[in-house]
């Protein structure tokens, strides 16, 4: 039977522009079976932590935007499972009000945050790392965040420092955060992931609900000042979700990580290794893509391939492609944008996208 005091928070409310054009604006990857499992990343998330947490305090934070696709793709949701950002303003806004609102619950509850768009090999030993955190917590006023054991030096990933005189780290075991890093130059990377004591930032969290509310108060008072207020003078749902939202403008734009766990003092990494990967990027989407004996990552799509290497093809239902004597391209044709460019070209695709934007719009955003 599963601890009634366990609270799941899926965070579902980005736009994915990294993996533009597939993940657009009306329907970003969180949405998208990107893996071709006959699951969405969203869904795949749920499905994770409905093995750890009961599935009724599952709550999705999603922009208001996104919430008929939230409900759509996960039916079994009731109303108060799906919470509405009105306006971006990055995570540590959302995380604080998701909090509160899992408090009125349960002021008990040890809550794990998870991201919807992430690569997970061994179910198994995920679900036992995510129970022992999830009992960490429960007697321990820490805040912990899941690192990941480098297997190469990777430059789109926040780096975690950790404090240990051991030689060699124990997989599940907490350890205090000594530094971060945000995505190093590959040279900084590489030192990273040799000294032993670097870990990849994971961007799942495990803390207690009055743990996260102290800590988020003492970093960020004027903000938890205006969601206390809602919270305890407006007991109506309704009411309540329209003074947050009236709140909501006025908050900082500002990360978890950058606003609170790197000022906060009791941040512990708990080491996973159950074979993980953040689906944020095209090369994070190669990386971990299945490919033909030429390396070749054909997502979903009818492709016929000559000569041709290394490369990513992502094509429409009912659409072929024949490529014949190129390498390293990243080729993706969506219903009414296509585009062609050099595979490991993340800035450009930001150049791009923003470049789109400003002199067409947003109809092919």
């Amino acid at each position: 039977m599963m601890d009634n005091n366990r609270y799941c928070v899926i965070m579902a409310g980005g736009i994915g522009s990294r993996l533009w054009p597939l993940s657009r604006k009306n329907c970003p990857k969180q949405f998208l079976d990107l893996l071709g499992c006959g699951r969405t990343m969203l869904q795949q998330t749920y499905d994770r932590y409905s093995r750890i947490v009961p599935k009724e305090n599952i709550i999705v934070s999603t922009n208001i935007e996104y919430s008929d696709m939230v409900r759509e793709q996960l039916p079994e949701l009731a109303v108060e499972q799906v919470l509405h950002e009105p306006v971006f303003r990055g995570t540590a806004p959302s995380i604080a009000y998701v909090a509160c609102h899992i408090r009125q619950l349960n002021s008990n509850a040890n809550i794990v945050v998870a991201q919807s768009d992430q690569l997970v090999l061994n179910e198994n030993l995920f679900v036992e790392t995510v129970d022992k955190g999830l009992d960490f917590v429960a007697e321990q006023s820490k805040l912990v965040i899941i690192g990941i054991k480098p297997t190469c030096p990777e430059t789109r990933y926040g780096y975690i420092q950790v404090e240990s005189n051991d030689s060699a780290l124990e997989d599940g075991a907490f350890y205090k955060v000594r530094t971060f890093t945000e995505k190093p130059a590959y040279e900084f990377a590489k030192v990273f992931m040799d000294s032993g004591e670097f870990y990849w930032n994971s961007g799942i969290y495990i803390w207690n609900v009055k743990t996260l509310i102290d800590t988020i108060t003492k970093h960020l008072p004027d903000m938890m000042g205006e969601l206390e207020h809602v919270f305890s003078e407006y007991p109506n749902r309704d009411e309540r979700r329209r003074r947050v939202y009236e709140a909501y403008t006025s908050f900082p734009n500002a990360s978890m990580d950058l606003a609170v766990m790197e000022k906060a003092d009791n941040v512990f990494v708990q080491i996973g290794e159950f074979g993980w990967a953040d689906i944020g990027t095209w090369d994070s989407l190669y990386g971990s893509y299945p490919k033909d004996q030429n390396g070749n990552a054909v997502l979903r799509s009818r492709t016929m391939m000559y000569n041709s290497h290394n490369n990513v093809i992502s094509m429409p239902d009912g659409k072929l492609a024949v490529v014949q004597d190129v390498d390293d391209l990243l080729i993706v044709d969506t219903d009414n944008v296509l585009m062609v460019c050099r595979k490991g070209s993340e800035s450009d695709i930001r150049k791009f996208l923003n470049d789109v934007r400003m002199k067409l719009g947003d109809k092919f955003v």
